[in-house]
């Protein structure tokens, strides 16, 4: 019998205020947990990128800067801030949010993981070459602070898709490029990280979360909430369709690997609007997968949605083209260039743009196979 993880769910509008709302969501995990008096914490935080005061893109600096103190507060020996930013550094991007010397003060150290190793996983993953930093090794405790935002790829990322900070940055194109046609595939692959790291401390800032052309470049929206869970996958689990993705991708694969994600919501939930969401890019590529390779390719090219460059965002500094992991984009004039038959649809141009000039576009063709989706289960929904 599985257990059920407890979520808790706390309204907060504003991070001047965030630790009475950090505090109400950690207090059912320390009473699983225990005490962490004594113990080593590393916070895993998602900072992809600061470039503007309260970018959605990030756990905001406050809400870090507040979960250290509560460690702190509650008698643990040591609390560090860890992660794998894709372009910055931990220290440029802390430094640039202004918390960098607070965080000295409080003699909490911070550093980009560098330490690369073969985990050895639990059974039950699929894919058994996975390296992770080592670091998180070195401590009691990992504590997984997300930040609740749209995915171009994955629809939203959440706490179990912010564990894939723990792999190297190099490492990271890899799997785009190997598992990136096959959604499903890098799902599981990032169920595979969740297993193998099981954090015990999890928070999702929900304060302001970001919608639309996510994870980097999307809108703020006022979400008004913070939640926390001793599971990962059960945080995402609870949160997902209170975001208005209840048939998240991730879920659907744990659901069919039988990955237990039992939870149980122990507070009143506040009001929390839906997302708007990116558009799907991988509807039809399951159905591809079984066609012979010429229709399979013509699928990819005809249904998928692709990247769609705003030329006159776009300020040239070549990004994309750096971080495209099959080498898919050119750069001509000053502007990327896309190729359609070596692009994998992992959109890491969409999430590194830093002037949110790459959106998914989907096809004419995949619009009106959703509509003819929608028409056909609402003729035969059930009554």
């Amino acid at each position: 019998m599985s257990i059920k993880h407890p979520v808790a769910i706390a309204a907060c509008t504003d991070y001047e205020n965030v630790r009475a709302a950090i505090e109400q969501v950690l207090a059912p995990q320390f009473a699983v947990n225990g005490s962490v008096y004594g113990k080593r914490i590393m916070l895993k935080p998602n900072l992809l990128a600061w470039r503007k005061k309260q970018d959605p893109a990030c756990v905001h600096p406050r809400f870090l800067v507040e979960t250290a103190k509560a460690f702190l507060d509650a008698g643990a020996s040591k609390v560090a801030i860890l992660e794998n930013p894709a372009i910055q550094s931990v220290p440029s991007i802390l430094h640039t949010m202004g918390v960098d010397e607070e965080l000295r003060k409080l003699n909490v150290p911070f550093a980009s993981l560098k330490e690369f190793a073969p985990m050895n996983p639990p059974d039950n993953v699929r894919f058994r070459n996975l390296e992770l930093a080592s670091e998180y090794l070195e401590f009691d405790h990992v504590v997984d602070i997300a930040k609740a935002k749209t995915h171009g790829m994955m629809t939203l990322t959440l706490c179990v898709k912010n564990l894939f900070g723990l792999v190297n940055g190099s490492a990271r194109l890899g799997w785009h490029l190997s598992v990136g046609r096959d959604f499903h595939q890098f799902a599981d692959m990032l169920l595979d990280i969740y297993l193998t790291v099981k954090p015990s401390f999890n928070l999702l800032d929900g304060i302001i979360g970001m919608e639309g052309n996510g994870p980097g470049s999307g809108t703020p929206i006022q979400c008004n909430f913070v939640a926390g869970s001793t599971d990962s996958l059960a945080l995402d689990a609870a949160v997902a369709p209170l975001l208005g993705v209840p048939d998240l991708l991730l879920l659907q694969c744990a659901a069919e690997r039988q990955i237990p994600m039992d939870h149980e919501i122990v507070t009143e939930v506040p009001e929390i609007p839906f997302l708007k969401l990116p558009d799907p890019p991988s509807l039809a590529l399951e159905w591809g997968l079984r066609l012979p390779p010429s229709c399979r390719n013509f699928m990819r090219n005809h249904l998928l949605a692709r990247p769609l460059l705003d030329p006159e965002k776009c300020v040239g500094c070549g990004l994309c083209a750096r971080m495209c992991p099959p080498k898919a984009i050119t750069m001509v004039d000053k502007k990327p260039q896309f190729s359609t038959e070596q692009c994998i649809r992992c959109f890491c141009c969409q999430e590194h743009c830093p002037k949110g000039a790459i959106t998914p576009k989907q096809s004419k063709a995949m619009a009106l196979v959703r509509t003819m989706e929608m028409f056909i289960r609402k003729l035969f929904r059930k009554k």
